[in-house]
């Protein structure tokens, strides 16, 4: 899966979409195909950033960086 693909995938599941998250790009997504989530903290992310990686089963992972805006 491709950045823009989880990008796609994360804002309708976060939408509550979770149907569309599917068809959100032409990429497979699988909910239940989500190996491992984690705080950069606990996965040893080298930052002072507040986020988590997930894992995926096909070993792809991605980091999400939580800031508050306002």
């Amino acid at each position: 899966m491709t950045e823009k693909g989880f990008t796609n995938c994360l804002q309708a599941l976060l939408d509550g979409d979770v149907d569309g998250a599917a068809s959100a790009v032409n990429e497979a997504f699988d909910p239940d195909g989500i190996q491992g989530i984690a705080t950069f903290a606990d996965a040893g992310v080298m930052t002072s950033n507040h986020g988590l990686v997930v894992t995926l089963d096909d070993g792809a992972e991605f980091q999400i960086t939580v800031v508050q805006s306002r």
